[in-house]
């Protein structure tokens, strides 16, 4: 019996489901203990020539994807811009073995100076290793009727990281004018760049306006459900 079969068997034998609306008394039953840290964030990923997914044949080739499209990780959904806001900021330090020893990822770290330390404390040769930067925004995506339909990570390390200090400036003007980082709408696109190492594609980060009231007020709640301690904390 093929897969495909089996599948079909199985969808026999659970037939007869009632209709969804009829259980939304129940929604949340059963998962009172699950929180946001225990949901997989997506991350958004520019697609470059070199990916994977957009090489034929390759087993984690995605449908339809094509170099300078962004894509969800977990959904695996492609854009080639998006509307978003941005909820939080951070910023770590990623320690990578060089080529010539292997590659890979040794760790992440909140500082250059504890990546070092790391290093040291391992007996790990610092020449042989390289440190990054890898700038994180938080943002609510939006759909087209511009309303929130989940969160993402959107890390933007090497070439990207002027894009985000660009984006960082342009938010902490706005706070000085009393708009929070989250009360702004973003249009998150695509352009072709080029340096010594050749053509690629990089985030290009456009105001398209401060969030509408209910917008506003869904990613205050978003934002207070992801960073707000609990009551019993506060306490």
């Amino acid at each position: 019996m093929s897969k495909n079969t089996e599948v079909a068997v199985q969808e026999e034998q659970f037939a007869g489901v009632a209709t969804i609306e009829e259980r939304n008394e129940y929604v949340g039953r059963g998962s009172e203990a699950v929180t946001t840290n225990d949901l997989a964030i997506p991350r958004l990923k520019l697609l470059q020539m070199i990916n994977d997914e957009v090489q034929p044949g390759h087993p984690k080739q995605v449908e339809g994807a094509q170099a300078g499209m962004i894509m969800n990780s977990v959904t695996e959904e492609l854009y080639t811009s998006m509307f978003v806001i941005n909820l939080s900021f951070t910023k770590k330090f990623v320690v990578w073995r060089t080529r010539k020893t292997g590659g890979g990822m040794v760790g992440t770290y909140d500082s250059q100076e504890e990546a070092l330390e790391a290093l040291a404390e391992q007996g790990l040769a610092e020449k042989d290793h390289e440190i990054k930067e890898n700038p994180t925004h938080l943002v609510l995506l939006l759909d087209d009727e511009g309303s929130p339909k989940g969160v993402a990570m959107l890390d933007m390390p090497g070439v990207k990281v002027k894009k985000s200090k660009v984006w960082n400036t342009r938010i902490n003007d706005e706070e000085k004018q009393g708009n929070p980082r989250f009360g702004c709408v973003w249009q998150l696109g695509v352009v072709s760049e080029s340096n010594n190492s050749g053509n690629y594609f990089n985030y290009d980060v456009t105001l398209v306006a401060h969030a509408p009231d209910d917008l506003y007020g869904q990613a205050v709640a978003i934002y207070d459900g992801l960073f707000a301690a609990p009551a019993a904390e506060a306490a």
